[in-house]
């Protein structure tokens, strides 16, 4: 959804989603692809997603896809950077996305907070923040975020 922005030339956007995770059986949504060493047992644990984005918890409609990368990058703890696109596949949003970076932590078990630094199609030079709440699943594999999008764009002319 958008709507007039208080910034001049751009329009505001609010979506809203839920992430869907899965880290074990035979339909996981991450891997790890790089594995830490025994000098750093955590620091450089790599790992590729293509998490689905709900419009509900039940997987009614599927909004599209967090696609990208995770990588432990905090000698201290276990803190992950993450850098993902989401590639919607609506049919008002499709081959749009958004780009996300942001840091999760274990210690984020409620609340996670990530930025919104790039868009395409519909969403061209996005710029914002997602909100999400963690949701109890009772399961340590399957994660579900519940994902608030706010930020605002500039519509461009596409040329020819």
């Amino acid at each position: 959804m958008a709507s007039a922005s208080p910034i001049p030339g751009k329009k505001e956007f609010k979506l809203h989603m839920y992430w869907n995770d899965i880290s074990q059986g035979t339909e996981k949504t991450t891997v790890a692809v790089i594995s830490p060493n025994a000098e750093y047992p955590n620091f450089g644990e790599t790992r590729v997603m293509d998490v689905p984005l709900y419009d509900k918890t039940t997987k009614d409609k599927i909004i599209g896809r967090a696609q990208g990368v995770s990588l432990q990058a905090d000698l201290e703890q276990k803190a992950f950077l993450l850098s993902f696109n989401i590639e919607f596949e609506t049919p008002d949003l499709k081959g749009s996305t958004l780009q996300v970076m942001g840091r999760w932590t274990p210690e984020m078990s409620t609340k996670v907070e990530w930025s919104v630094v790039g868009g395409t199609g519909n969403y061209t030079l996005a710029k914002g923040i997602v909100y999400g709440r963690m949701l109890s699943t009772g399961d340590d594999s399957v994660t579900w975020i519940e994902l608030d999008i706010l930020g605002y764009y500039a519509p461009l002319q596409k040329p020819n």
